[in-house]
């Protein structure tokens, strides 16, 4: 699965989630972090920390790492 980019901000990303803008920045600088995200202002990296709120920037997802670096669990169901 390759990189996907989008256009967003904090506040269209917290609206579209239901969640407090400053809970979604934190949650993207997580992304970030760990590998599975990039955030751009026109062609350089953004620092997630200091976006502002309805700052448009480029949301570029790793899924194939972040896919790696996930456990996955599966419950059985009763065979009984």
């Amino acid at each position: 699965m390759a990189n996907r980019k989008i256009l967003t901000s904090l506040d269209r990303l917290a609206a579209a989630t239901s969640q407090d803008a400053d809970d979604v920045r934190i949650a993207l600088t997580e992304l970030v972090a760990s590998g599975d995200a990039r955030v751009q202002r026109g062609q350089e990296s953004a620092d997630a920390e200091r976006l502002e709120a309805h700052h448009c920037f480029r949301l570029v997802m790793n899924w194939d790492h972040f896919h790696e670096n996930r456990v996955q669990l599966s419950i059985k169901g009763d065979d009984a």
